[in-house]
Order: C-alpha cells, then structure tokens, then sequence
C-alpha cells in the first residue's frame, strides 16, 4: 500500500474508490507486505472488503496491512503474536489467558474492537475456514477461528479491515475481517530454524519451518508445499515471578448490620471492596477449617491436632482474606501463566492453467496442536457438613464436639492433597480446496470453488473431581463389623455407592490413595466440526462512465455447519467439578446471494454499494446492505465514508450447545457484597435471532510531500450498533441486577434456606446491544538516512465507547476499563499507541517498537478515591480502581550474512519487554493479579534465529 500511495502521487490519479465495506483508509508501513514493495505486482487484483477486482494497488482499500517482512522481523511463530500488536485488536484468548480453564487450550483467536472473536471473519485467500474452538468456560469464545492452523512461513500478508463487511463476505464480519494471503507463487526454498526463552528461563520455544515453490509443465503448472513446527513448553505459575507472588486480591468490607447500613462498614470509614496484598483464602484451607458454630475457625494438622486458623486482615465475608492462611493463594499456584502447546502445519498448493482462460486449483492444509494446563484443585469453599459418627473425626475434635454437645460441623477444604486437576486439547484440523478461475471474456471472469474442513477436537481432564462420589466418600461411619471406616452409602446398600472408598477430610495429606482414586477420573468430550462451501462468483466491467469503468461483482454461495460430538456419562449428566460436559449435536445450513456495484461518477467522486440475502435453515432469511462514497479533489488528500447493515448468525455451538458446568467467584448484593464460589451453568439456546449491527465510518487520508519523504495519515471514525446481541450476561451481573430489582433475572439464581447462592445459570439470549465508536490513526514516513532509510511508523486506537447495554436498560461502558475482573471479559484501554521506528540498510536491519496503554480504571462498573460518585458506604465502592499508564519497548535486529540476488543466510534476534517491565500487580481476574489480556506477565524473553532462502 506504501508504494500504492507513492505511485498515486508521482504518476497517475486512479480513483476506483472505495471496496464494498469499507470503513476507513488505514495506510500500512512502507514494506510491511512484500507483495507491496514491488512495482511488478500492480495489476488487477482483488482487495479485502470487495468482490471487485482493482487496477494494482492503487485501490483505496480501508485495509491495515501486516505483511510477512514485519512478521519475521518479530520472529513470529504465531499469526497472532503480530496482529495484536495492531491496537484495534484485544487479545482475550492467546496461552497467556488459559488459566484453569480447559477447554481450547493453545487457541489463539482475533477479536477487533473488542466485540469478541466470533464478530471477526478470518478467511484464507477470501475464502471461510472451519470453526477450531467449542463451549466451555474459557474466554475463547465456540465457533471462533484458531489462528494456529495457518502456516506462518507461508502468509505473505494480512489484510485487515476494521468494520462491518457483511455484505461482501455474510455473518460473522460484524466487527471486521481478517484475511490472510498465503505466497501461493512462491519460487525456490526457504528455511528458518529459531529458540526463545524468557529471562525466568522459562517459555522455552523451538520453532522449525520450511517451504518450498515450484513450476513445472513449461511453467502453465505451479507447485508451492511448506511445513511449520513449533514447540512452547510454557512459563512457571504465578510464584515463580516476584511481583505475582504478592498475590493481591479483592477483600471484601461488609456492612457491620447489613440491615442497619448506618452502623457503617466493619473497616471504618473504608469501601464495600479492598484490593490487598497477600491473598489467602479465607473459608478454606488446605488442612480443613470449620465454618460457623462454637468450634469455627478450628484447623487440624495431618497428625490430628487442632489448632486456630490464622485469619490475618478479614472482616467477616468474603472468600478472601489478607495475610495468614496458607503458604500459597489456592487460586493463583499451580496452572501456568503461559500455557503449553506443541504445533504442526502442513499446506500444500498446486495450480495448472488448463488452457490460457482457464485455471484449475486445489489446495489442502493439516494443523495439529496439542496443548496442556494445570487447572483447579477441588475447592471446598462451600463447606462440607461432617457428622459425629465420622471415624476420621481427630480425638481433640470428639472431645470439643461432645462438650458442646454437637452432632455434626461444617468443614471447608482446599483439597491440594488430592492433586489439581490437569487437561490436554489435541485439535486436528483439515482443508480441502479445489476451483477454477476463469476468463470469460472481455473484462468479465469467473472464481468458483468446493472447500471442505473439519476439526476433531479432543478434550481430556485427568484427576477432575467426581461430585456424587465425593458425597458418598466423606460421609463415612464405622463398619459394625470389622470396625474399619465404610461409606455409610455402601453399609445401607445403596448401589450408586459401589466402590465407595472413605475419603478422610481432617488434614493435609489425610485421604488414602483408594479415597483418591474413588473420587477422582477422567472427563471425556470429543467433537467433529464439519463445514462445506461452495461458491460461484462473477465480476467485470459493464460500461465506462466519466470516471472509469462501471464494476459489479454477482454470486451465490452454500455453505453447510455441523456439528457432533460424544463425552463420557459423567460428563453428560454433569457429574465433575468442573469439565467440558456434555456432547453437542446440531447443524446449520446457509444459501447466499450478492450484488456488488463501483461507479466511479467522475475523475474525483466514486460511488460504491452491495447487497447480501442469506437464508438460515434456523432463522430463516435476512437482507445485509452496505453504501459508500470516495471524494479525492487532490492527489494527496481524500474523503471517504460508508454505510452498512451488517448481521452475525448465531453458531452451532451458541444454539444447540448443551448444558456444561463451572465455578466462578461471585459478589452477593444480598450479603454484604461477600464473595462466594458458585456452580455456574452454561448453554445454548436453539431460539436465537441473528444479531444485527447498523455501522458507519468517515475518514480522511493525507499524503503530501514532506521534504525529503511522504508524509502517510490516516484518520477515521468508526460507529458500530449492534442489537440482539448473543450474550451471557455473566455470573456477576445476572447476580446485580436480580439485587438491583430486576425480577426477572432473579429466576437465572438459586439460593439455599440460608439465602446463600448455589447456582446461577448464565445461558445464551439475545439480550444485549452492543455499542463501540472511536478513532483509527495511522502515520508513516520514510526518509534516506546514511546508505539505508529510515521508516517511522504510528498505529493508535482511541475508544470513546464500548457500551453493554443488557435487556433491563442498564449500561455498562467497558471503553477505558483496563482491568478484566474475575469471571469477565477484559475491557479495553482508551487508547493504545504503537510505534516503530525502523533502520534498514545493506546487509542490516534493526526496529525499535514502542508500544503505550493508556491509564483507565480496573472495573468501570466500581467507583474508586477521586471518581465522580464515590461513596464508601455504597456496594459500588472501592479503594483503588485506577491503573497507569504502561509502555513496553521491544527491539529486533537481522544481519545477512549472505546474500545474493534473492538468496540469502540471514542472523536474527528479538527482545521483547526490552526493560523487564512488570505488568500492574493490584488489578485481580481470572488469570491472576493482574490482566493478562493487556499485560505482559512473562517478562523479558528473546528470541534468536537462522533464515535461509535460495
């Protein structure tokens, strides 16, 4: 796009306009895409965004490009490590943001503007790929893309537009559209061979790639195959880095009277919410605790003594306390703060030009990723009501019991003695594509193709916690006859108890290996998602008009999703602690057609438009429109904006997904803001309406001569509607809101006679509206520095808005939130900046990027010190929820130690975090204590590599 712009300035005034969808000019970095720096490649080609083909690369595309020299540079062995870096991206599902959660472990997906990943199309070469991720409780959302199964070595660039594209490409492209183009010509070999580590040493990564390109039958047949492997091993978990081991969390202040508020908070004078160092867990220990009665707060040793629980800084609720507790926080040890995965590519593409007007293609591609994490221990947080007749009972325990002449207490654990549970993902991912492209005569050509793609994902959660038998284990009385503990379930013979082993809760270390063995076993879940596409489509000239020729672009497309799958019984009927579930089982089919239309009215002016009827088999028909208008008056400066109606189909997974179960820690309105552990049931809703998204963008595009370079900015606003939303509303807001008076919620949240929560279901509704606007800028100039250039080059997004609005009326901004509180979705900065600046010369090359995230608030849904609102005395409150301002410096470098015309023997290195910086310690989530999803948690970590091409 860089020499686009030069050429456009230089020599001619080609004003095509601009593509069907789009939404603003975004001008990539001079070089950024290979494909971009070469005058040879202009000709007539098609852009993201559009079914209409361009006279070369001077199309206005509103496309950011990151091409395969910036991938390199970053030695990238993931698609996703690059695109993040764009700040219209949040990269909410990436191995740093696994946690416990095991389902779509080692997925990366691409989410722009924060809407989630499945409002972003991802296509190959223009084409759809089949979904890789399915349901659970992790933050990569079902039906997504895992951007894993693209072959890093052999994507010559990304095209990514920034806003609806539904009438060109249907469902899904809500927020935007990622397409990757693969170097389908390429000529020759290439080979790279890297390691990484992370100063911890830790994150040790192997990555292998070669590939291949060649011609054959006098050139009328073109081969290209590659082969990509990469090996992560994965980080440490929170102890292992100096500032997570300060383990803060959230310390919840109560009500002294939660009936007479005026009695104030038990910490005086202090909000509802305390974020403290040295979070333990309050309720539970590792060695058991007893809750409630005249014997609460009584611990055992493994050797059957008690003594007093240390309860450090606690104010009566809560899970959480400061200081005292055990060693570690149960919530943060164990699981690994970048997960570990093992990958596979392979892709192959073979092209043969049937005749001078016909080519035939087909291509086939196979992904493997295995990936592992460590997730929860059993928490007993809930405690466990433990009778007198209990053999395990310690004899100090029998003697306080009978003096206070009770029959049973409440015994709460962390269950570390029976070891966390542990999960594996084997995804296998296969595409098949076969085609023709066709000259049909004058300016008229024709693209049909068949694709095929399946994922077979496998997911294993080893030593997962089975409820019923951990029922039956800890109630467990004398055997009257050889006097040795039974489960009271076996001695009255209950058949559902068979095997039952006595599970000893008094201690650490306490329960036998049989009790383990019992209690504990393997969930199962496998799923095959299927999709078929076919597509025809035409598109040409019509007729000249004063400012060029008239395009249209017609087609009609099919495509077919299904999906199936099988789990073990005890997964099916929800038995575990937490697992993956039970099975899903559903099918959607889709019939399409559009129309696409560029008249360029004058010299200066072109008008574009399209429209999409698609047919669902589930929801029936549903009409996406888009307009435009491009206004250049100079070479150097142009106006552009569009208009679009864009929808997003609810998947598979999101209609028919059936019931799977979680924990998640929750605030209850209803006691004193206390934080509890509650069960969390998740599931599809075969009654959803398509989403439907009114979007709209104006933008302007400066290129004028500055001295000795060309001066490249772009500046465009975006605003995205988006109604009917496929939502959860969350754990914690179905919980508010029922709080707050809206009845109808209220029946999502069971509670016990005691008025405690037990369950929440938190199913998918068309419930919300979703709001996001802001502002896209783009800048880059290059200058002759010495006997090389210098290329500067800017990328900002600002976010004045990223609005919830849930079925009650009630608002929630997440624009500015840069926290991502425990059990939701992280919100996104105000703006993010990232800079580089880039020194290239023969044979070396250096960058230095710069990458800034403005300050903002930890959970805008909250009120901290110094916000407008604050009022201790409200549930709202709390002490601190700001974060600063964050800037990383990350710095590459590659040296040619030979080269000769294309070939060349190329050294690299990468640092990222060039500064060891430490992300914000104070701002707990699912993840830890800070947000994974913004932050760098691994600290500073390099790279150094072997290139080879001849």
């Amino acid at each position: 796009m860089a020499n686009r712009l030069e050429n456009r300035a230089r020599n001619r005034r080609v004003h095509l306009g601009a593509s069907v969808i789009a939404l603003g000019m975004a001008l990539a970095m001079p070089g950024t895409a290979q494909a971009q720096d070469n005058e040879e490649n202009a000709g007539t080609i098609v852009v993201t965004g559009s079914r209409i083909a361009r006279d070369g690369l001077d199309a206005p595309t509103p496309i950011t490009v990151v091409g395969a020299e910036q991938i390199d540079r970053q030695g990238a062995t993931n698609l996703s490590q690059v695109l993040n870096d764009v700040p219209a991206f949040r990269p909410q599902s990436t191995p740093a943001t696994t946690a416990i959660f095991q389902n779509n472990i080692g997925a990366n997906t691409a989410d722009l503007r924060g809407l989630g990943a499945n409002r972003t199309l991802v296509l190959i070469d223009g084409r759809r790929v089949v979904p890789a991720t399915v349901q659970g409780s992790s933050f990569a959302p079902a039906g997504a893309v895992d951007l894993n199964m693209v072959p890093t070595s052999l994507v010559q660039r990304a095209e990514v537009v920034t806003g609806g594209a539904s009438a060109a490409y249907g469902s899904d492209a809500v927020a935007g559209v990622v397409n990757l183009i693969l170097n389908t010509n390429l000529q020759g070999i290439r080979a790279s061979i890297q390691g990484g580590i992370t100063e911890q040493g830790d994150n040790e990564e192997l990555a292998l790639s070669l590939a291949g390109g060649t011609g054959f039958a006098g050139g009328r047949g073109r081969v290209v195959a590659g082969i990509d492997y990469v090996d992560n091993q994965g980080s440490g978990d929170c102890y292992s880095r100096d500032w997570c081991a300060l383990s803060y969390n959230t310390i919840s202040n109560p009500f002294v009277d939660p009936n007479d508020p005026s009695k104030g908070r038990v910490l005086a004078g202090s909000p509802a919410t305390l974020i403290m160092p040295n979070a333990r867990t309050a309720t539970a220990t590792v060695n058991g605790q007893i809750i409630g009665g005249p014997l609460a707060g009584t611990e055992f040793r493994p050797d059957g003594t008690l003594f007093k629980h240390d309860a450090g800084t606690y104010y009566g609720a809560g899970i959480f306390q400061s200081g005292g507790g055990d060693p570690q926080l149960a919530f943060y040890e164990n699981f690994p703060m970048s997960s570990p995965s093992e990958r596979l590519n392979v892709f192959s593409h073979l092209e043969y030009d049937v005749s001078d007007a016909i080519t035939w293609f087909a291509e086939g591609s196979f992904s493997k990723v295995s990936a592992n994490t460590i997730g929860a221990q059993l928490r007993d947080l809930a405690p466990r009501v433990i009778t007198r007749d209990n053999p395990f009972i310690p004899d100090a325990l029998a003697t306080q019991m009978d003096a206070a002449n009770l029959s049973s207490v409440r015994v709460s654990r962390i269950w570390n003695d029976l070891g966390a549970q542990t999960g594996t993902v084997d995804r296998k991912i296969y595409r098949g594509v076969t085609g023709i492209k066709a000259d049909l005569g004058g300016s008229f050509t024709l693209d049909a193709y068949y694709q095929f793609g399946q994922t077979d994902y496998k997911q294993r959660s080893y030593n997962a916690n089975i409820k019923q038998n951990t029922i039956f284990a800890l109630d467990a009385v004398t055997d009257p006859v050889s006097g040795d503990p039974i489960c009271r379930a076996v001695l009255l013979g209950n058949p559902a108890a068979e095997g039952c082993e006595p599970l000893n809760i008094f201690g650490n270390g306490s329960p036998s290996a049989a009790a383990a063995a019992y209690v504990n076993g393997t969930a199962m879940q496998d799923t095959t998602l299927k999709q078929h596409v076919a597509s025809v489509a035409v598109q040409g000239s019509l007729f000249q008009l004063p400012g060029g020729s008239l395009g249209v672009a017609t087609g009609v497309e099919y495509r077919s999703d299904d999906a199936q799958g099988t789990a073990d019984p005890i997964s099916t009927a929800l038995g575990f602690y937490s697992g993956p579930g039970a099975p899903i089982s559903g099918s959607v089919d889709v019939w399409e057609g559009f129309v696409e239309v560029v008249a360029p009215v004058t010299d200066m002016v072109e008008l574009n438009g399209a429209v999409r009827v698609t047919d669902y088999s589930t929801s029936g028909s549903v009409t996406t429109w888009k307009v435009g208008a491009d206004f250049a008056p100079t070479d150097w400066l142009r106006f552009r904006a569009t208009r679009s109606r864009d929808i997003r189909a609810p998947n598979i997974f999101e209609l028919f997904g059936p019931l799977q179960n979680s924990f998640q820690s929750v605030n209850d309105p209803e006691n004193g803001n206390a934080q509890v552990l509650a069960s969390v049931l998740l599931g599809g809703n075969a009654n959803l309406e398509p989403e439907k998204a009114d979007s709209w963008t104006a933008g302007v595009v400066l290129q004028p001569r500055l001295g000795p370079g060309t001066l490249r900015f772009s500046l465009d606003y975006y605003d995205i509607q988006l109604d009917g939303a496929v939502s959860t509303l969350g754990a914690q807001v179905l919980v508010d809101r029922c709080s707050g008076g809206s009845a109808e919620l209220c029946q999502f949240v069971d509670r016990n006679a005691s008025g405690e929560i037990t369950t929440i279901r938190n199913f998918n509704f068309n419930l919300d509206t979703l709001i996001t606007r802001g502002w896209d800028i783009e800048a880059s100039y290059r200058i002759p520095a010495g006997n090389g250039d210098v290329t500067l080059r800017g990328l900002a997004t600002i976010v004045d808005d990223l609005i919830t609005v849930d079925s009650t009326g009630k608002e929630q901004d997440r624009a500015g939130m840069n926290g991502s509180p425990v059990s939701q979705p992280s919100g996104v900065p105000r703006y993010i900046l990232n800079g580089y600046v880039t020194y290239t010369t023969d044979p070396f090359t250096a960058q230095l990027q710069v990458r800034h995230i403005s300050a903002g608030a930890y959970n805008t849904s909250l009120v901290g010190p110094g916000d407008e609102g604050y009022d201790p005395m409200r549930g709202n409150s709390i002490n601190d929820n700001h974060i600063g301002g964050w800037t990383y410096f990350n710095l590459n470098a590659s040296y040619d130690v030979w080269s000769k015309g294309d070939s060349r023997l190329q050294l690299f290195g990468v640092v990222n975090n060039l500064f060891d910086k430490d992300p914000p310690v104070d701002a707990p989530s699912s993840f830890g204590p800070t947000n994974n999803v913004l932050y760098d948690v691994l600290g500073r970590s390099y790279r150094l590599g072997v290139r080879f091409s001849y």
